[in-house]
């Protein structure tokens, strides 16, 4: 999550389609600055805006007709391509409408190859390949252990040393996410936990955040893969995290869930020796920058 002059919430990411470095526009960085970086807006933050229950509150808001008149400016400052998407006859009804809305056919082709692991989200990627037994460190981040992720000792143990793709959303992302593979998935299990900032800048400040924000853990038995542990973070100001499989056997691309407004993260975790990621993916993680990709983009290839 590269800075700029020292600033950690000026970010650059990789546009994998064009290999252009970008600056990423972000939405409502005042308001982050004030409450990760001022003395009362971080008093502010631990008291009240990490709650769940503010985020629902937060949420109601923007599932409310009165929220309906904030989509044409965030459109616009965020320069969101809405060829993309479908929108229903009379347009959205309020934001959080427009911010789960769903793609046009063909707008995300799904890689069909069964030998490649596909992005389970569009989003800001980093590949950690490189996992030093059970921790790894989330560029200008903090320690992060799959363990404390997943919540549940035994369950990490076969984890350890293997591969975590972590896929940032922003507000100006599809907020749907799908299965980057085929198999039989587990029923989501939810970890409680507060809801800080995903924004780069909030995880510059040492924050623990990916392994202690409240988040959902679905387990994924695959033939090409083995287990895949699949993670969805919570962010403040996330209303919620909508389910919409059922658990049994799923298809490659099914549709998984959504977030309900604000950015948030999905998270893979693989085991080791499993997969091979895509060079151009590894070689950004290393300089410190994401990659943007897009969901059914091949990421990763089955190794052996």
């Amino acid at each position: 999550m590269a800075k700029t002059a020292g600033d950690a919430f000026k970010i650059d990411y990789v546009d994998r389609r064009t290999g252009e470095l970008r600056a990423e526009t972000v939405m409502g960085v005042a308001f982050v600055r004030y409450v990760y970086e001022r003395a009362l807006g971080r008093a502010v933050r631990r008291a009240i805006l990490t709650r769940p229950s503010f985020s629902k509150v937060y949420g109601r808001y923007q599932s409310s007709r009165l929220s309906r008149r904030n989509i044409p400016g965030v459109i616009s400052s965020l320069s969101i391509d809405m060829d993309d998407y479908v929108e229903p006859p009379g347009g959205f009804v309020h934001f959080n409408d427009f911010f789960t809305r769903r793609l046009r056919p063909g707008a995300r082709p799904i890689d069909p190859r069964d030998e490649r692991l596909v992005s389970p989200a569009d989003g800001r990627l980093f590949a950690y390949t490189d996992v030093r037994g059970d921790t790894l460190v989330p560029a200008k981040g903090r320690r992060v252990s799959i363990e404390a992720l997943l919540a549940s000792p035994a369950d990490a143990a076969r984890f350890r040393g293997g591969t975590v793709l972590i896929v940032r959303l922003c507000p100006s992302d599809y907020h749907r996410f799908h299965f980057p593979c085929a198999g039989v998935a587990s029923r989501a299990q939810r970890v409680a936990g507060p809801l800080e900032s995903v924004n780069p800048g909030a995880l510059a400040k040492g924050r623990p955040i990916l392994d202690r924000n409240q988040r959902e853990v679905t387990y994924l038995d695959t033939e090409r893969f083995g287990r895949v542990a699949y993670l969805e973070v919570g962010a403040m100001c996330v209303g919620s995290v909508v389910q919409r499989y059922a658990a049994g056997a799923v298809a490659k691309g099914e549709e998984k869930g959504y977030f309900q407004v604000g950015g948030s993260t999905v998270i893979l975790v693989l085991e080791p020796g499993r997969i091979v990621v895509d060079d151009d993916l590894v070689s950004h993680t290393r300089r410190g920058h994401e990659t943007l990709v897009r969901m059914g983009e091949g990421i990763a290839t089955a190794a052996g």
